[in-house]
């Protein structure tokens, strides 16, 4: 195979495995969410059969996982600043600002992880 046709190949092969993977994960979390409603509803269905008082709906959550906004915080601080110095090193300084960018979002991220944590407590 030529260089120049692997070189097109793999941009193509990334993007279309990206995309896969991504359809994958949001079919397999909605068949999940479906499978844990489903078992809701046959569960409050027995206990109205049985005469009992139906168990209350759950509240919708992230799960209770607060780290989601630590993780995401410093995989864009990091993210950002490994971009910011790769960009600097091949195309120069001007253009190695926008690596920046990925890495004041992660900042913002953990603001917020901070501030959710002092509002709960």
């Amino acid at each position: 195979m030529e260089a120049d046709t692997l070189a097109l190949l793999i941009p193509i092969v990334a993007i279309v495995m990206g995309i896969s993977l991504g359809m994958v994960a949001i079919v397999t979390s909605y068949r999940g969410k479906v499978k844990r409603a489903e078992l809701r509803h046959k569960e409050r269905l027995a206990a109205i059969d049985k005469g009992m008082e139906p168990p209350p709906e759950p509240l919708e959550t992230d799960g209770g996982r607060r780290d989601s906004g630590l993780r995401s915080g410093i995989i864009g601080l990091l993210l950002g600043v490994v971009l910011y110095f790769a960009l600097r090193a091949v195309a120069g300084p001007g253009v190695a600002i926008f690596g920046l960018i990925p890495a004041a979002v992660g900042i913002a991220n953990l603001i917020f992880y901070v501030v959710e944590g002092r509002r709960r407590t």
